[in-house]
């Protein structure tokens, strides 16, 4: 399963609460994109400056990241972000969405996957200082990416939660969505 949204959203404060909640039922592995250091540095090192570059560099991520998780003995896999934050942040700064798509479609769909959906400015109020991968340009499409996020969970039945409620209702509501996947 997969936890998508801009950030700032409570992704991964979801997916630690979700393992928490779920890991004395099943064994239960949180991961995130992006995974693989080299990788990392890379984008770090582009500045979110060539979005053709960074759609590439987050597929190729995405296929070391799945070598690994298929090598895991868990029940669950919950990843903080997957391919459909590559479809919302690119497309929001200008990359074709259908080559986007074309890029991951060797890439299974997840199980499940849940939308955290907050406004801008809350999510700009939750964003972290040190966060590695805040750059200008990426703070200037979060609202193009919101919108894109929505349109994609319509298109791709995603389970979405207004991360603005109190986070026990938001994991109450994750657990429900969870639930029929155990």
């Amino acid at each position: 399963m997969a936890i998508e949204g801009i950030d700032g959203s409570g992704k991964t404060t979801l997916a630690r609460s979700l393992k928490s909640s779920l890991e004395s039922k099943v064994r239960v592995e949180i991961t995130s994109e992006p995974f693989n250091e080299g990788v990392i540095r890379m984008i770090e090192s582009s500045g979110w400056e060539d979005p053709v570059y960074l759609t590439l560099l987050f597929a190729a991520d995405r296929a070391l990241h799945l070598k690994w998780i298929h090598s895991l003995n868990v029940d669950l896999v919950i990843t903080d972000r997957y391919l459909f934050s590559s479809m919302a942040y690119q497309t929001a700064m200008g990359v074709d969405l259908e080559w986007i798509k074309a890029v991951n479609s060797k890439f299974p769909m997840p199980d499940l996957t849940i939308l955290l959906d907050i406004p801008l400015s809350v999510a700009r109020s939750r964003i972290r200082q040190d966060d590695r991968f805040r750059f200008r340009k990426k703070e200037a499409i979060l609202q193009r990416a919101r919108e894109i996020y929505m349109e994609l969970s319509r298109s791709y039945n995603f389970k979405v939660i207004d991360a603005t409620k109190p986070s026990e209702e938001v994991l109450r509501e994750a657990i429900d969505a969870v639930s029929p996947l155990l």
